[in-house]
């Protein structure tokens, strides 16, 4: 008797059992209930679907900005590099520029010493030639009555008396000065000699100032 009952009891829990998941079926089947989560599974992945899709949105722009962003860098970095390349074009010109000036004015600097050792030179050369003018103005001073005068700088005028028998004061000048070349250059006679420039040609071939003082005294007295 009493394995009648749990028998009877064991058989009513299975029914139990049977008639939920019987129940549960159902009600998963039943199309009103079916339609209800399927359109709340929907409506959750249309949601997310749309979420998704802001996302990706969001995501693109992001991409774009990033790619303009980028392309602006390069630009910027293009014209950096261009900057760059113009200004070391500009540094090697200006350092040839430089080395090239560098070097000119060395070269001047050697062109000056030289002059200035040539200037040297000239003074010295000319300051032997004033004494031997001054020796040799002593001389003619005392023989030809000539008269030697400094003017304007280191030009000379030698002045001749008494060539003139009949007017012993009579004037015959001329103007002398050492030129650049350190020759000697007549800049003027009074009177004039038309053979001046043969007696100075042969004076720088000599340079014997004697000579062409004796040769201009003879050239005046021969006016007279």
């Amino acid at each position: 008797m009493d394995d009648s009952k749990e028998a009877e009891s064991q058989l009513n829990e299975k029914l139990y059992e049977t008639r939920m998941k019987f129940a549960n079926l159902w009600e998963s089947c039943n199309p009103v209930r079916f339609k209800q989560k399927y359109g709340e599974s929907l409506k959750i992945t249309r949601d997310r679907c749309i979420e998704i899709y802001e996302e990706e949105k969001q995501m693109c722009d992001k991409v774009e900005i990033t790619k303009k962003n980028i392309a602006e860098q390069n630009a910027l970095i293009k014209k950096m590099q261009e900057d760059l390349q113009i200004a070391n074009q500009k540094f090697e010109s200006n350092n040839k520029q430089k080395q090239e000036m560098l070097k000119k004015i060395k070269q001047l600097k050697e062109e000056l010493a030289k002059k200035q050792e040539l200037i040297s030179t000239q003074k010295q050369e000319n300051k032997a030639k004033l004494k031997e003018l001054n020796t040799s103005a002593e001389m003619f001073k005392k023989r030809m009555g000539l008269e030697i005068r400094r003017v304007h700088g280191e030009q000379l005028q030698f002045i001749f008396k008494c060539i003139n028998s009949k007017n012993p004061e009579q004037l015959f000048t001329f103007l002398l000065r050492f030129n650049e070349e350190g020759n000697y250059e007549v800049m003027s006679c009074d009177p004039p000699l038309e053979c001046m420039p043969l007696l100075q040609e042969k004076l720088k071939e000599t340079n014997n100032l004697s000579a062409f003082l004796a040769n201009v005294r003879k050239a005046f007295a021969a006016l007279v």
